[in-house]
C-alpha cells in the first residue's frame, strides 16, 4: 500500500474536517476505521483508514487526484463553519497541492 502525502483531511458524516499534519500518526488520532466519510491526502487523492481500533493505518485508495470533490468538501466545511465565524472563506488557490495546504493551515480545531 502507498503511504498518502501530508497534510491528510478527513470529513466526517456532518461535513466536519479534521487535519492530521503526519499520516504516520493516524493511529494515536482515528479511533476506528468508521469514524470518517471521506478522507483525502496532501495531493487530492482518496485515501482510507484501515485496521483493528488502536492500530488504525491510512493507505491511498487510488493513485487519481479528486480535486473537484475534495474542494466541494471544504466548501461545504466553509459554508457550515462560516455560521460562526463570517470572516473565514475557503482558500483560493488554484493548483490543488497548494490549495490542501492552505486548507490545513487555516483550519481551526473546534
Amino acid at each position: 500500500m502507498t503511504d498518502p502525502a501530508d497534510p491528510v483531511l478527513l470529513f466526517d458524516e456532518s461535513g466536519r474536517m479534521f487535519v492530521v499534519h503526519d499520516p504516520a500518526m493516524a493511529n494515536k488520532l482515528i479511533e476506528s476505521v468508521d469514524e470518517f466519510f471521506e478522507e483525502y491526502d496532501g495531493r487530492g487523492r482518496p485515501i482510507r483508514a484501515y485496521g483493528e481500533p488502536g492500530m488504525v493505518a491510512l493507505a491511498l485508495a487510488t493513485e487519481e487526484t479528486h480535486g473537484d470533490k475534495l474542494r466541494s468538501r471544504v466548501d461545504r466545511y466553509y459554508f457550515v463553519f462560516a455560521a460562526r465565524h463570517p470572516t473565514r472563506i475557503p482558500p483560493q488557490e488554484a493548483d490543488l497541492v497548494a490549495f490542501i495546504r492552505a486548507v490545513a493551515e487555516d483550519w481551526v480545531d473546534e
